[in-house]
């Protein structure tokens, strides 16, 4: 599935704020909890930019229009 976001106000802005979840390789103590990030750590998209997600366009703020495309 591809998308695209326009902003609303400029169709030349092309940098757009929204949310994807990746994972991390931590460093833990005995119980789990968070030490550090393991340095050179790999980490993975768990979930990518989403359509149903906000999408803010960076440069002037405005909530982009976000569509589905082929």
């Amino acid at each position: 599935m591809a998308l695209k976001a326009t902003c609303p106000k400029d169709a030349s802005h092309k940098r757009f704020v929204t949310v994807a979840h990746v994972s991390e390789e931590w460093i833990v103590d005995e119980h789990g909890n968070f030490i550090e990030l393991q340095p050179g750590g790999y980490g993975e998209t768990v979930a990518p930019p989403m359509k149903g997600n906000t999408w803010q366009c960076a440069d002037c703020g405005a909530e982009a229009n976000v569509e589905v495309v082929s």
